[in-house]
């Protein structure tokens, strides 16, 4: 895999649990900046939701070191943007109690340009926690808070991807048993 599976998996996933199921998807894939490599080092993406909305997805390698991944998710009744683990923007129609609480939970700090700039940076916490939950899932008889299924959803997404860039079509979710193969 290149940007898509390497790099933008991690938000491919964040968009799966926030809107839920794709429905849709258009993409194009390229590689521009390196020579040598067998995969897409730039993309852009569109998905189509089940609920109707709309996502973005833009992916890279090609990119200056040290960009700020950023998410952002606009609607009707409001806006969050996200850059790195920092919360920019949260504006909503209706007030919430727990406003003033999420915007100092996730208040700016200082700049973390995370693994683009430096692969050091990429902390193994996330990682820990999650294999800590399957051992305890285990353990105690329950599923995990992440299971295989999940994970395979943001797969088929980026398989979608790959296969709208490459068929230049728009392709349906689910996809077929082998989509690369068909």
């Amino acid at each position: 895999g290149g940007a898509y599976m390497n790099q933008a998996i991690h938000q491919v996933d964040l968009l799966y649990w926030l809107m839920g199921d794709v429905v849709e998807v258009n993409g194009m894939t390229d590689t521009l900046a390196h020579e040598r490599i067998e995969v897409e080092d730039v993309g852009v993406a569109t998905l189509r939701f089940a609920n109707g909305a709309v996502g973005v997805i833009e992916a890279t390698t090609s990119a200056w070191p040290g960009l700020l991944k950023k998410t952002e998710i606009h609607g009707t009744e409001g806006t969050a943007v996200i850059e790195q683990d920092d919360l920019l923007r949260w504006e909503f129609l209706k007030k919430d109690d727990r406003d003033d609480e999420i915007r100092q939970q996730f208040k700016p700090g200082e700049a973390n340009t995370g693994g683009a700039a430096d692969p050091k940076a990429i902390s193994h916490v996330g990682h820990r926690d999650q294999l800590q939950d399957f051992v305890q899932a285990i353990q105690e008889g329950r599923d995990p808070r992440v299971d295989g299924v999940d994970g395979r959803k943001s797969v088929e997404i980026i398989l979608a991807i790959y296969q709208a860039a490459w068929t230049k079509q728009t392709v349906r979710l689910p996809l077929a048993a082998d989509p690369v193969r068909k």
